[in-house]
Formats: structure tokens, sequence, C-alpha cells
């Protein structure tokens, strides 16, 4: 049973016979020998097939009308909603005739609006359009719920994309948001027609029961079990056959659209899972079912990499297109506490760095222009100032940035060459001109075979080929890459990687990557800034990041050990300078160096130049630290007592990761800007260190976390850095 509890299979049958026996007992009462010439009576024809036209006419009504209404309920925001969401749903708790009794106060002859109705000879009210009328009021409000609860529910990333590749609000509604609910509105779309179908109290209020004009198969039904209650029974049997054909009929395969997506569907699912869990290598796997997948050569090319058509050309051999953009910004949202100004040079790729919370996705947030963060917002594409405080941002499908994230989020129910295609068509290409450039792109990154697939046809590898290829596709001026290859497996990732990696060489454009993948940067990145705590604390070349990181995180990201400190001491073959009341001023050799940090004193070497008593930066290697049980003897430069919080796999080996005793906590507070973690149990201040040690040795200490160890670490092993 799937996990169930047994209980629930007995209030689950007392609950089904309740609906079905009532129904079935129906058949009981069938007198079959007259039931046909029943069926086939006037008054039977006339009321079925009036009852049927208007329902459909209600139903059609109740979609033109109730799908802005259910978009405007969950989607926009002014005064007084949640009284109008109540009172368009009011329907749902009054009973009909209570409907009926209000349709003929506001449109009877004597109504609010019924006497000047009357005067330009229109009447409504016992006449067929008041059977429409009524069948719609009672029927509206599901059709309104259904979609309601579905927007409010409903991812609105594929929206997002829709709106970057350059989608206008209608075809946004019309090709993205409308399929994709598509479920819903017709679940809403079959409770209106089944509500109007069986609409009873309103109609006989409002429109009588004038055979052929107004009385319904519910009002005939009504009629004849007075007179002749056999007659009602076959009726109300006939009733139910008709609506369970429609139910039957709108919950087949057309309702299943949007369920049952594979790996490729966008929905964050983890790469290649499903063929991983066949037990077969993915890259195996990748080159039986891709033709042309691209396969790492020894030189680094890729086969089916993307590929200049012309010197200097984007993606597609378009001619004329423009150089690289520049980009400026500044973001200040004091909801979100970020303060970051940013300027990127035209055909540079920047990884942005930090930890989670740190501000990241505000900054590309802001520079695509989605969603409301307030602040103050100044964002520079080339020479279009698209954001800036008090003036009307331009909106996202107007600012050329492309947006690939980490879900591929393709359309589910548009095909791989349409999904190409979705965002040149948005901007006004003409269709073979654009299903040709999808074409063309989707060649460039080894999918071209796929252009006929559907979403949920495709690998997580796969499907994040095809956002490439659509990120591309309208040629953006800025390229935001928000950690695309964290869902997938090792060699999908590599793949898609050098796909992008080729993308770039082939025609540069200005990039910002968000990523905390260590080869994303090492690949990809010119320049790396690392923010923390909606503040940029480092920006610099991604070379010098990855070897000489001057913040917490980038050390942590570079893996390397990070400790921020004040100089106490600096000294050089020059000379030496000490800072303020250091008793230990000689200890340190030629290009030695001492930094007062929340783990106490650090020794090392130096090769800038240091002012005493300013910020610097301590690092070394997990694998130069030593773990003892006991205080070292002698006298270590570095020896620092920590609590081990915890070891994970590193490699061949184990990384064995620690934080500062109390002791040290105390000191850390008074240490600038050291690593404000959320390690600290206590909420001080935690300052992690690690140490690389086989599985031998951590079996021989049998190390326990919580426990109390000592690290120790050469002072030659540790290279000091100005901040």
């Amino acid at each position: 049973m799937n996990g169930l509890p047994r209980w629930v299979v007995l209030p689950a049958t007392l609950g089904a016979l309740l609906v079905v026996l009532p129904v079935a007992s129906l058949l009981t009462r069938i007198d079959v020998g007259s039931l046909w010439s029943l069926l086939t009576s006037p008054g039977a024809r006339d009321a079925l097939w009036l009852s049927l036209r208007t329902s459909v006419v209600a139903t059609l009504l109740c979609v033109v009308l109730g799908v802005p209404l259910a978009l405007l309920l969950a989607r926009a925001s002014f005064p007084g909603r949640r009284v109008v969401r109540a009172l368009l749903l009011l329907p749902l708790v009054l009973p009909p005739v209570v409907g009926g009794l209000a349709l003929l106060t506001l449109l009877g002859r004597s109504g609010l609006l019924g006497g000047a109705l009357d005067a330009l000879g229109m009447r409504v009210p016992f006449t067929t359009a008041a059977v429409v009328l009524a069948q719609a009021f009672v029927a509206l409000p599901f059709l309104v719920l259904t979609l309601d609860g579905a927007l409010r529910s409903h991812d609105t990333a594929h929206e997002d994309v829709a709106a970057t590749l350059g989608a206008r609000p209608t075809r946004v509604l019309v090709r993205v948001t409308l399929p994709a609910l598509a479920p819903a509105l017709v679940s809403g779309t079959v409770l209106a027609f089944a509500r109007a179908l069986g609409e009873f109290g309103a109609t006989i209020t409002f429109a009588g029961a004038l055979q052929g004009v107004t009385q319904t198969l519910p009002l005939e039904i009504y009629l004849q079990r007075s007179s002749d209650p056999d007659a009602a029974v076959a009726l109300s049997l006939v009733l139910v056959v008709v609506a369970l054909v429609i139910i039957v009929a709108a919950y087949g395969p057309w309702f299943q659209l949007g369920e049952g997506e594979g790996p490729g569907d966008g929905s964050g699912d983890a790469g290649s899972a499903g063929v991983r869990s066949a037990g077969v290598r993915s890259a195996d796997v990748r080159s039986a079912d891709d033709g042309s997948a691209a396969r790492p050569s020894v030189t680094g090319a890729t086969t089916g990499a993307p590929q200049p058509h012309e010197p200097g050309g984007r993606p597609g051999g378009r001619k004329g297109v423009r150089p690289p953009a520049a980009l400026s910004l500044r973001v200040r949202v004091p909801d979100r506490d970020v303060d970051v100004a940013l300027d990127v040079a035209p055909g540079e790729v920047v990884a942005v760095l930090g930890p989670n919370g740190a501000g990241k996705s505000t900054l590309l947030q802001a520079i695509a222009g989605l969603g409301d963060l307030g602040g103050d917002i100044t964002v520079t594409l080339g020479d279009r100032v698209v954001a800036e405080p008090g003036i009307r941002p331009t909106p996202p499908r107007d600012r050329r940035v492309g947006w690939l994230g980490q879900r591929a989020l393709l359309l589910r129910h548009a095909s791989v060459g349409d999904n190409v295609a979705f965002g040149p068509l948005s901007r006004g290409t003409r269709r073979g001109e654009a299903r040709a450039l999808a074409h063309t792109l989707l060649s460039d990154v080894g999918a071209a075979h796929l252009a006929a697939r559907r979403p949920h046809e495709l690998s997580g590898g796969q499907a994040q080929r095809i956002a490439i290829a659509r990120a591309l596709a309208t040629d953006p001026d800025v390229l935001l890459v928000d950690e695309p290859f964290s869902a997938l497996d090792v060699g999908a990732a590599q793949h898609a990687r050098l796909l992008l990696q080729a993308a770039h060489r082939s025609a540069p454009r200005t990039t910002l990557l968000v990523t905390h993948d260590l080869l994303d940067v090492a690949q990809l990145a010119d320049r790396v800034v690392v923010i923390e705590d909606g503040r940029v604390v480092e920006d610099g070349p991604a070379a010098e990041v990855l070897t000489r990181p001057r913040s917490t995180f980038g050390g942590r990201f570079a893996g390397v050990n990070l400790l921020v400190g004040r100089v106490v001491l600096a000294a050089t073959g020059e000379g030496r300078v000490a800072a303020v009341g250091t008793a230990e001023a000689g200890t340190a050799g030629a290009s030695g160096a001492v930094l007062a940090t929340p783990l106490g004193e650090v020794h090392g070497t130096t090769e800038d130049p240091l002012e005493a008593d300013t910020e610097a930066v301590a690092l070394f290697e997990p694998r130069a630290v030593s773990v003892h049980r006991d205080p070292p003897g002698g006298s270590p430069r570095n020896a620092f007592s920590v609590v081990l919080t915890g070891i994970e796999p590193h490699g061949s080996l184990l990384r064995v990761w620690a934080d500062a005793g109390q002791d040290q906590r105390e000191v850390a507070g008074n240490t600038a800007r050291s690593d404000r973690g959320t390690d600290a149990s206590d909420g001080g201040i935690a300052v992690r260190v690690a140490a690389d040690l086989t599985p031998a040795a951590v079996a021989e200490l049998g190390l326990l976390p919580g426990e109390r160890l000592w690290f120790v670490v050469k002072a030659a092993e540790v290279t000091v850095l100005p901040r």
C-alpha cells in the first residue's frame, strides 16, 4: 500500500460506497421496457439537448471570465483582494435558490439593471440566456477556486526564464503558464461543466421551466418526480451517464499532461539519475543514446562542442552581431542586507562565490529584473541603463539577459527544437529562421538528433545542453549562469562545462557565474568575486583567488585553511616591524610574520610587506596539519586547541574538521571579520580549520566529534598575506 496505514481502507471504502451505492441503486428502479420510449419522448429530448447546449455555453463563459479572475487573485496585488476572493467564492456556500433570487433582483424587470435592459428591448429572465447565466453563476467559483489554488503553488521559474528570452506577458501566459496549468484548467473546466449540467435551484428561480426554452434536464426530472417517479429515475440515470462520459473523457490521456516527466524535465532531478540507477556509467550511456555526444579528446577539445561559423561570430554563424557589453551594477536591498557594487568588463567571465544566503541570487535577480526586490538598484548594460532608482525599470524581456540555471527549465509541452526556437520567436524572428537557428545551435551542442523529443524524454545532461543552446539563441548581452552543473553527474557536468567554455571562446560574452564548484571557476572564470553577508569581501583574478585567497570563504573554496587576524609582528631581510606591546618581537626570523587570530598567535612566512596592527590572512593546507590528542611536546610555533566537529571523505584521505574552543571564541570576538559561520552552537564565532589524515590515522586516533584535540602546523607551511 505504498506505506499507507491499513486503517485508511475502511473510511476510504465507506466514502466510496456513500457515493457509488445511491447512484447504482438507480439501476434497480429502471423499467427496461418503457425506457426507450421515455428517453425518446419530446420532453426528454428537448430537456437533454437544452441542458447540453446551455452547459457548454456556460462552461465557455466560465473559462473566458474565470481564468483572468484566477490570475488576478493569485498573482496581482490590490487593496481588498481577500474580500474580492471571498465574494467570488460565495456561490459555493449559498443555496442555489438564493443565487437565482440575486440574479432576478439584478436583471429582472424591476431589478437594478433589468429596467434599463428592458427599455432597450433586452429581456433576460425566463429565457435561454437566463439559464446560461444561472449555470455560470453557480459554476464559475469551481473553476476560479481550482485555478487559484494551482497558481498559488505553481513554480514561476519557467515563466521567469521565458521573460529573459524576450517573451512578452501574453506570450508567457499562453505558451508557458496555461500549458503548465493544463491539468488544473481541465479539472476546473470539468467541475464547472458538471455543476452547470446539474444546476436546478438558480435556474428554476431565475429562468422558470418553459419546455424547449428553459426546462433543462434537472428541471424535467423535478417535474416528472411528482407525476411519474419511474420516469424521473430513468431521466436521472441519463443525466448520470452523460456526466460520467464527460468526466471520463476529460480525465483521460489529456489530463496526464505534465505528469511522468523523467530526469530531463527541468524539475531539478539529479542529472542522469535514471542512467546511474541502471548500473551503467553515464558517459557510456550518453555515447550510446546520443549519437553525436561529446567525448573529451586528448587536447581537451570536444566533439560536438560549439564551433564558430565565422571568426568572432556568435553561435549560429549570424553576421553583424554586437560586441560584448560591459556590465555595471549597484544593488542595495536592505530587506536582504545586500549592498554590492560591481563592474564587469565586456566579455569578462566573473565567478561569484559565497555561502548560502550571502546575496548571490539577489544579484542575479537584480540584473535580470526578476522579482520585486525593493531597495535601490542601478544596472547598466553597455550603454543602456535598465534599472535606476526613481525610474521604471526595463522589463526582463527587453534587457537582453540570458539565464542558465541549475534546473534546465525546459517547457514541458514543447519539443526540444521549439524550446530553443522560443526565444528568437519571442523577439520577432520569423518562424523559419528561428527553427533554422535552433537546428544550428542544437548541432553545436551535439543534440540535433534530439530536436523532436520532449523534455521528459531527456537525461539531465541532455536537458542542460538544450538549456545552453536556448540561452544562447537570443544572443544575450549578458549571460547569467546560476550553478548550472550542480545537479548533474561528474561526466555530464564536465561535458556541459566544456560546451559552455567552447561557446564563450567562439563568441565571448559578458558572464556572471554563480557556483560552488572549483572546476567551474578553474575552467570558465577570468575573475572571482566573493560575497559574504551581502558585501564584497574579495575581488581578484581567478588564479590569484584560488592560490592566494584573502577571504574566509575564498580559502574554504580553494581548499585551504584561512585564518583572519591582525599583524603582531612582521620581519623581512630589511628589518622588522612589531605591533603594540608584543613581548616576543624577536621570535620571527627573516621573512617571518606573526598574526593574532581566533586560534591564538599564528607564525608563518610572507613575501609581501606587512604593517603592524593591520589585517592579514594566514593560509595553510589541510595536509600540512598534524593531529594530536595531547599537547605536543617541545615548542612548536603553531599548536591550536580545537574541538572536533566532523569527519568526511576527501579523495583517498579523510578531512577532519574542527573549530575553536570556548576560550578561543572569546578571543575571536575581538578579531575583526573572522569566520562568522553557523558552526558555533552557542551562537558565538566559529573558526573552522581542517586536517587531512589517512583512514588508518583516524582509526588509530579513534576520533569522535566533540573531542578536544591539538592541531599542529609548521610555520614554514603557513603563508601570510595582506588583506
